[in-house]
């Protein structure tokens, strides 16, 4: 897995099912909480505490990005957990629900073993 950050975009690719995924929304945020091994359902309230005016439904949210995440190989459990410090959100714009977008256009390129799949000739 690798990934990158663009114009508050994140990217990520798993090299091992040849898909690749954009974040949007507030995932960046997410994805920045997740980079140490932390628990899921803690990130909640990292969020509420920087966003007080989160609703239900914005938690929803989250809570359903994560889930992707797991059923998607991303999110994987680890140990040990911490609390999840939020990012400086002091130039960040209001929440936003995150949304993951999967994208499969590239799988086999991805997958393909350049070591062995190179024409010598």
């Amino acid at each position: 897995m690798s990934s990158e950050i663009f114009d508050g975009e994140v990217v990520a690719v798993n090299f091992a099912t040849g898909k690749y995924y954009g974040m949007k929304g507030s995932a960046q945020l997410i994805w920045e909480m997740l980079r140490k091994p932390v628990d899921p359902t803690m990130i909640e309230t990292a969020l509420r505490t920087g966003y007080p005016d989160l609703d239900d439904d914005d938690i929803a949210s989250v809570r359903g990005f994560l889930d992707l995440l797991a059923e998607e190989g991303i999110l994987l459990p680890a140990s040990p957990i911490e609390l999840p410090k939020l990012p400086d959100i002091s130039s960040r714009a209001s929440f936003m629900r995150p949304e993951l977008e999967i994208h499969t256009d590239l799988q086999e390129l991805i997958v393909l073993d350049p070591i062995h799949d190179v024409d010598p000739g």
